[in-house]
C-alpha cells in the first residue's frame, strides 16, 4: 500500500510538472509580443522605448528555460504572476472564480445522481413497462442534443416564459439551477445506460439471487447487496464527471454568464492574458489530478485484490 501510494503521488507531480511545462511552452511560442499584449490590454499607447522597458521589467527577453524556471519558482512561493488586463494577482483572480466552478460542479453532480439513479432502477425493475420505454427514449434523445442547445431551450422556457430563474446566473441556489440542470441532463443520459447495465449484472449475481432465496425484502437487498456492489461503478462515473466539470464547462458557463473558471479562461484567451491562462491551466490540472488520485486511493482501499496484484507486479 505504501509503495502504491508513493507511486500515485510521484505520478501526480510528474504529470503536473509536464502539463505546466507544455502549457508554458505554448504560451512562449504563441505569436505576438507579450509586452505589446500587456500594454494593449491596458489601453496604453506604446512606443519602442516603453516596449523595451516592459520587456526588461518582466524578463520577456530571457531564454525560455530562464522564464519557465522563474515562473516555477514563483509558483512554489505561491506567486502565479500578475494579469495583463487588470494588473491584479492571478492567484486572487483564480480564488474569485474557481469556487464558483466548484459550486456548479457539486450541484450538477447532485442533480445527476438524483436523476440517474432512480430512473436506472425503475427501468431495470420494470423492464417491459411503458415507463421503461419512455426513460430509454428520453435518455437517447438527451444524449443526441448538444448541451448548449438544451441550455438555450431551458433558458427560453424557465426564464423568458415562466420567469422562474434569471437569464444571467447569480451566485446563489436560484442562479445555479439552469446551468446545473443543463449539464445534469446531458450527464444523466450517459449515466443511465451504464447504471442499467451494472444493476442488471448485479441482480443476476449469486449474492442477490441468494438474498432473494432467503426471502429478504427488495429494500434490504438494495441496501445490503446492490448498492455496495454498484459503488465502484458510481465512483468511476463520478470521477470522470468531476474531472470534466472541474475543468470548467466553458460553453455552459459562458452561455449562462456563470462566473466560473471556464468563462474566465475564454476571456483570458480573448485578451491574450498569458499569466492568467497559465495559472488557470495549473489550477485545472491540479484539481483533475487530485480527484483522480483520491479516487485511486479509494479504489485501493475497497479493492484489496487490486492492491495485492499491483504490489506483486511492482516487485516483479
Amino acid at each position: 500500500m505504501f509503495r502504491l501510494s508513493c507511486k500515485l503521488l510521484l505520478r501526480f507531480f510528474l504529470i503536473l510538472l509536464g502539463v505546466s511545462l507544455i502549457s508554458f511552452l505554448l504560451m512562449y511560442l504563441a505569436p505576438g509580443d507579450p509586452a505589446k499584449n500587456m500594454l494593449a490590454s491596458q489601453g496604453i499607447p506604446f512606443t519602442k522605448e516603453l516596449l523595451e522597458a516592459k520587456r526588461l521589467e518582466f524578463g520577456f527577453q530571457d531564454p525560455f528555460w530562464v522564464q519557465y524556471g522563474r515562473w516555477l519558482l514563483g509558483v512554489f512561493h505561491g506567486n502565479l504572476g500578475i494579469t495583463y488586463h487588470s494588473r491584479s494577482s492571478v492567484a486572487k483572480e483564480l480564488a474569485l472564480y474557481f469556487p464558483n466552478t466548484l459550486f456548479l460542479a457539486g450541484f450538477t453532480l447532485f442533480l445527476t445522481l438524483l436523476i440517474s439513479i432512480p430512473l436506472s432502477f425503475i427501468s431495470v425493475f420494470y423492464k417491459k413497462s411503458l415507463i421503461s420505454k419512455v426513460i430509454s427514449f428520453a435518455t437517447a434523445l438527451a444524449n443526441t442534443i448538444p448541451n448548449f442547445v438544451l441550455g438555450i431551450g431551458l433558458m427560453v422556457v424557465f426564464s423568458l416564459y415562466l420567469h422562474l430563474f434569471p437569464i444571467q446566473s447569480t451566485i446563489d441556489l436560484k442562479g445555479v439551477v439552469l446551468p446545473a440542470l443543463t449539464l445534469a441532463v446531458t450527464m444523466s443520459s450517459r449515466y443511465i445506460p451504464q447504471l442499467q447495465e451494472g444493476v442488471t449484472g448485479i441482480l443476476e449475481s449469486d449474492a442477490v439471487l441468494g438474498a432473494m432465496g432467503r426471502g429478504l425484502r427488495r429494500g434490504q437487498i438494495l441496501g445490503t447487496t446492490i448498492f455496495p456492489q454498484l459503488f465502484p461503478l458510481l465512483l468511476t462515473l463520478i470521477t470522470l464527471s468531476l474531472t470534466s466539470l472541474l475543468g470548467g464547462v466553458a460553453v455552459i458557463e459562458y452561455l449562462f454568464s456563470w462566473p466560473g473558471i471556464g468563462k474566465m479562461l475564454i476571456t483570458a484567451v480573448h485578451n491574450r492574458d498569458f499569466p492568467l491562462i497559465q495559472g488557470s491551466v495549473l489550477v485545472i490540472t491540479t484539481s483533475v489530478l487530485l480527484v483522480n488520485t483520491v479516487a485511486e486511493f479509494i479504489q485501493l482501499i475497497i479493492n484489496p485484490k487490486r492492491n495485492r496484484k499491483e504490489g506483486s507486479n511492482h516487485v516483479i
